[in-house]
């Protein structure tokens, strides 16, 4: 039997190290394509699938899904649930049935390209509900950032006609409101204690922001539209619920306790990417001028945003 040299074996060892350091990314990507397929998705059926019931379907299946996970941390962390319930009901509200909800009414009348676009301004949002909640001053750079990036958006959701022909989407503002819904709840949660943070602010969101869901379904139900039982309806519900919410949560957080939140975050900016090109694939969608445009504006100011400051440059090591 051939025995490895010295320099056989460290290459033999090197090759595992390497995929470990690639899996968080490998996991990141995961969850973005995921989140991503479920806004292209949602757009092809919304024709004959209405929000609410896509919205109550998906976390019902997510809810299921996430049982055996989130029971026991769920169950251990009741005490300091009862201590913080108003901040988790606002979380539940805002996270589970707010934010999905939003995003699928704003799809029955724009396109999935615009949706994901405007998905991209998710961390200027942030910053911008971090002052208008907390009072955190932002510096001359966010500032600059944030006015860049808004150009584009305006671009968006006007269809190009910024100066002439000045109208606003209806459904491109509600998109818009998701994406503030979602950056204030990416703020509250931060307000949680550690102990609340993960798996049992999860779960408690889940079951909360559903059963929230549920009465507002009852009435689209009788008003509105009944959520057809199809193949198609069965396979979105199981799609948004596993993919969508349990395995693209999973990988998401598993990156993250790798990689870190600030690195990991860093992902969020492919759900444009694989949403754009899920949208031309799956529904024949075409980007436009004002998209590229756009496109421009928000990630020259999301590129400003991330540029060091001196005070950064100066303290970091040559």
């Amino acid at each position: 039997m051939r025995k490895l040299g010295p320099q056989t074996k460290q290459h033999a060892e090197e090759k595992p190290s390497r995929l470990v350091a690639w899996l968080p990314v490998f996991l990141a990507v995961i969850a973005t394509m995921s989140w991503a397929g479920n806004i292209t998705l949602a757009k092809l059926v919304n024709a004959t699938i209405p929000p609410m019931g896509l919205s109550f379907w998906r976390w019902t299946v997510a809810a299921v899904v996430l049982f055996p996970f989130v029971y026991n941390p769920m169950r251990a962390q009741w005490p300091l649930l009862k201590q913080h319930l108003g901040l988790v009901l606002v979380l539940a509200l805002l996270g589970v049935a707010g934010y999905n909800s939003l995003v699928y009414i704003a799809l029955e009348n724009t396109l999935s390209t615009n949706v994901v676009i405007l998905q991209s301004t998710s961390p200027l949002m942030i910053l911008l509900v971090q002052f208008l909640l907390l009072g955190h001053t932002t510096t001359l750079k966010q500032t600059i950032a944030i006015a860049i990036s808004a150009i584009g958006v305006l671009l968006i959701i006007t269809k190009g006609q910024l100066i002439s022909d000045f109208s606003i989407g209806q459904s491109e503002l509600i998109a818009l409101f998701a994406i503030l819904v979602w950056a204030t709840y990416c703020v509250l949660v931060q307000r949680l204690p550690e102990a609340l943070k993960g798996l049992p602010i999860l779960g408690y969101t889940v079951y909360i922001g559903t059963a929230m869901i549920f009465p507002v379904y009852l009435a689209e139900s009788v008003f509105i539209q009944t959520m057809p039982v199809s193949f198609n309806s069965v396979a979105i519900s199981l799609y948004t619920g596993i993919f969508a919410s349990g395995i693209a949560f999973f990988c998401w957080n598993s990156a993250v306790m790798k990689m870190g939140a600030a690195q990991t975050g860093q992902f969020m900016h492919l759900i444009p990417v694989f949403g754009i090109i899920f949208s031309m694939l799956l529904l024949g969608e075409r980007m436009a001028g004002y998209h590229y445009v756009g496109i421009t504006f928000i990630v020259l100011g999301l590129f400003i945003a991330h540029l060091p400051s001196r005070k950064q440059q100066l303290s970091s090591p040559r």
